[in-house]
């Protein structure tokens, strides 16, 4: 296996010589490692898109057919599958592949790593994929119609919805303002109740939610993310922390769009959902 990375490493490095590439030069194939990544350089241009993880999101998506997947659910992307497809860029997240990516660039393969926990950071991945990548300039239109901002006046006329999202059943965690799905909740128009409460958890932008902390608060309608028992189990539990709440008050969502972004489709769903709040 050592062997057949070794070789593998030594033709794409002499290719790239032979292409004399820099970062100038607009990219002919890349390799994205999240299935949002992998969203958006299709969205630019799929034909040069080489590699693609292996998702629910991918899989289900055509555009993806005969595309290689370079790795399986959460598992970490296979270095020798990425290096094998020759890529002039490989796209992953901060964080998560910080250590593939580090060997990569020690190979000589150019990356980019995103870190998209707010949205004006989906938008600076959309600027600089676009700079990289030949294009039409329709990923840019895409985007603004995914999740618009309600307007000054939508807001005034708007309730102030309170909504508490428990992205965790165990331990329950909710997001803060430093989250993904804090910046859609506020892109909406809606009141996050853990916005800024204090706290910590092992997860960037979330808190940990005790039972004395949800007693504390006073949503208006709670999103229990994927509950294994259906949103009418998880309301039974959570119902003594809530009475005021009826059945109607708990909703459920993806976790994709709300949690994680996942693509562009699944972030106008959990947008549309949350505009009929």
């Amino acid at each position: 296996m050592a062997l057949c990375l070794v070789c593998s490493v030594d033709n794409f490095l002499f290719a790239r010589k032979l292409r004399s590439g820099g970062d100038n030069v607009p990219v002919k194939r890349v390799v994205a490692l999240t299935s949002l990544g992998a969203d958006l350089v299709a969205s630019l241009d799929r034909e040069v898109l080489f590699g693609v993880p292996g998702t629910s999101l991918t899989k289900n998506d055509r555009r993806y057919v005969g595309i290689k997947r370079i790795s399986s659910g959460r598992s970490q992307p296979s270095i020798e599958s990425i290096v094998s497809l020759e890529p002039d860029l490989v796209i992953g997240a901060t964080g998560f592949h910080s250590k593939v990516l580090g060997s990569l660039e020690r190979l000589g393969i150019p990356t980019l790593a995103f870190k998209i926990d707010r949205w004006n950071r989906l938008e600076n991945a959309v600027e600089v994929l676009s700079r990289r990548i030949p294009n039409n300039g329709e990923l840019k239109s895409r985007l603004a119609r995914v999740c618009p901002p309600i307007s000054a006046s939508q807001r005034l006329k708007k309730d102030k919805t309170s909504v508490l999202i428990l992205a965790g059943i165990a331990p329950k965690l909710s997001p803060n303002k430093q989250s993904w799905s804090g910046s859609l909740l506020e892109r909406r128009g809606l009141i996050n109740a853990t916005n800024s409460l204090p706290g910590t958890s092992q997860f960037s932008g979330y808190i940990t939610m005790s039972n004395e902390r949800l007693l504390s608060v006073r949503p208006g309608k709670v999103l229990v993310i994927n509950p294994s028992g259906g949103v009418s189990r998880e309301q039974l539990s959570l119902r003594k922390f809530f009475p005021g709440l009826s059945a109607g008050d708990f909703i459920a969502m993806d976790y994709y769009g709300l949690i994680n972004p996942g693509s562009l489709k699944s972030i106008s769903k959990a947008c549309s959902k949350l505009l009929s709040l």
